[in-house]
């Protein structure tokens, strides 16, 4: 619901990841960010989007606020 309210095009999913899309290579600059701040995820460059798995209120605090 975060990364959507900015703007992020988030996948609907059951599972304990999410696939965040960003306009054309966005996904590279989202990618970059999240590292700097430690945080790994895995790149989908097909999809041009990031899986995300869901962690702890904090951890998903960090993803949201890097990518804000």
């Amino acid at each position: 619901k975060e990364l959507a309210a900015r703007g992020i095009e988030v996948l609907p999913s059951g599972a304990n990841f999410v696939l965040a899309r960003f306009p054309s290579d966005g996904w590279k600059t989202a990618d970059a960010k999240l590292k700097a701040k430690g945080v790994i995820v895995r790149p989908i460059p097909p999809l041009e989007g990031l899986r995300i798995s869901v962690g702890l209120e904090a951890q998903n605090r960090t993803v949201v606020e890097a990518l804000s």
